[in-house]
């Protein structure tokens, strides 16, 4: 696996890129495509439009880390400890999860262990 790791880390970070487009229309993202909710409250279109501007910065850094092997540990780590974050908030958060929601934190579980598997890799 090490010696696709640049690969590996080009694939996850231009998924987890994918989220800028909700920054410009963060309520037909929030709810079509990533979490299923439909809302027009001020306030979680911000928190919507800044969560999608942050995530396309970490698939931005793993992108670049692709290319920068001194980057990668330090974007993996933010990345892996960013989407096991935002799976564990969709899946402990209190709040009605939705099918839409569940398959993007089971998809961020699963980059996060890939990205753990590369990081103790030889």
């Amino acid at each position: 696996m090490s010696s696709h790791v640049g690969t590996i880390l080009l694939v996850i970070g231009l998924y987890t890129a994918a989220a800028l487009p909700q920054f410009f229309a963060p309520r037909l993202f929030l709810a079509k495509v990533t979490l299923g909710a439909e809302t027009s409250d001020a306030l979680t279109l911000l928190l919507a439009r800044h969560w999608a501007l942050l995530a396309a910065l970490v698939g931005g850094l793993l992108m670049y880390s692709a290319y920068r092997p001194d980057a990668r540990v330090p974007a993996m780590v933010m990345a892996i400890v960013e989407k096991l974050a935002m799976a564990g908030l969709i899946f402990f958060g209190g709040w009605t999860r939705t099918p839409t929601a569940t398959r993007l934190a089971v998809v961020d579980v699963v980059m996060a262990a890939v990205m753990v598997l590369c990081l103790a890799g030889p």
